[in-house]
C-alpha cells in the first residue's frame, strides 16, 4: 500500500489533504440546502444540534477506542520482540555452560539465527509475508539441544533450564511472526471512513453565513480526523512504513553476541 511506501512527511499531508478536500467539497455542495432564516431555520438548528451532539460523542469515542487499541497492539508487539531477543540472550548465556563442541555449535546457531531474522525475516515481515526462513536455524538449535546427553547432575540441570528457555524462545518467535498478519478488520475501516464522511456531511449542513468561515471550520475538523485515522493506519501494519517496529533490538543483540564471541 502506498501509505507505507511513501515517507511519512509526504504521506501524512497527502492523506490529510484528501480528507480536507472531500470535506470542503461536501460543504460547498450542501450549503444551498441549508435554511437561512425563518421558523424552518430554527427547527433545522435544533434538530441538527441534537444530531451533531449525539453523533460527535459516538464517533469520537469510537475513533478514540480504535486508535488506543491500535497503539496498544503496536506496543504489545514491541514487547514480544523484546522478549524474543531476551530469550536468545538467555539461551546464549546457557550455551556457554555446555561442554564442547555443543557449546560452540549452539552459540553459532544462535548468532546465525539472529542474523537471518535481521536480513531475511524482517524483509518478509515488512512486505506483509509470514517469514519461514529462520525455521531451519530454530530446528537445528532444537536438534543440538535435544540430542545432548548430560554427563552429570550439573549438566542435567543446565540442560533442563536451557530447554525451558528454548521453549520460551519458540513461543516468542511464534508471537512475533504471527503479528505480521495482524490488522484492523475491514469492517472497522468501514466504520472509520463512513463516520468521517457523516461527520463532514453534518458540518456541511450547519447554517453559517460566510462561506470562508464554514470552509475553515470544516477543514480543521477534517484535518484532525484525517490525522487520527492516518495514525491508526500507521500502527495497523506493525512491520510496514516509517512507524514500523524495526530490527534495532536484534541488531543490538547481534552486536552483543559477537562481542562475547570475540
Amino acid at each position: 500500500m502506498w501509505l507505507y511506501e511513501v515517507p511519512i512527511a509526504i504521506a501524512m499531508p497527502l492523506f490529510v489533504a484528501l480528507f480536507i478536500g472531500i470535506s470542503l467539497l461536501i460543504v460547498i455542495a450542501l450549503r444551498k440546502w441549508v435554511p437561512r432564516t425563518g421558523d424552518g431555520a430554527n427547527e433545522w438548528d435544533r434538530v441538527l444540534g441534537y444530531a451533531m451532539a449525539s453523533y460527535g460523542v459516538l464517533y469520537g469515542v469510537t475513533l478514540a477506542l480504535i486508535a488506543a487499541a491500535s497503539y496498544e497492539n503496536y506496543r504489545g508487539v514491541e514487547e514480544i520482540v523484546l522478549q524474543e531477543t531476551s530469550a536468545i540472550s538467555v539461551l546464549y548465556r546457557d550455551a556457554a555452560g555446555f561442554p564442547e563442541p555443543t557449546s560452540t555449535e549452539l552459540k553459532s546457531l544462535l548468532v546465525e539465527y539472529t542474523d537471518h531474522v535481521i536480513s531475511v525475516d524482517w524483509v518478509s515481515q515488512a512486505g506483509g509475508v509470514l517469514p519461514s526462513h529462520t525455521s531451519k536455524q530454530a530446528t537445528e538449535i532444537a536438534e543440538v539441544l535435544f540430542s545432548f546427553e548430560p554427563a552429570n547432575e550439573s549438566e542435567a540441570n543446565l540442560h533442563l533450564a536451557t530447554i525451558t528457555a528454548f521453549n520460551d524462545f519458540i513461543g516468542d518467535r511464534g508471537a512475533r511472526i504471527g503479528a505480521t498478519a495482524q490488522e484492523i478488520p475491514p469492517i472497522l475501516w468501514l466504520v472509520l471512513y463512513t463516520g468521517a464522511l457523516i461527520n463532514a456531511v453534518l458540518i456541511g449542513l450547519v447554517e453559517v453565513g460566510r462561506l470562508r468561515i464554514h470552509l475553515t471550520m470544516a477543514g480543521l475538523v477534517a484535518a484532525f480526523v484525517g490525522i487520527v485515522i492516518f495514525a491508526i493506519a500507521s500502527f495497523d501494519h506493525i512491520y510496514m512504513g516509517e512507524v514500523a517496529i524495526d530490527t534495532t533490538l536484534f541488531e543490538e543483540l547481534r552486536n552483543a553476541l559477537l562481542m562475547k564471541n570475540g
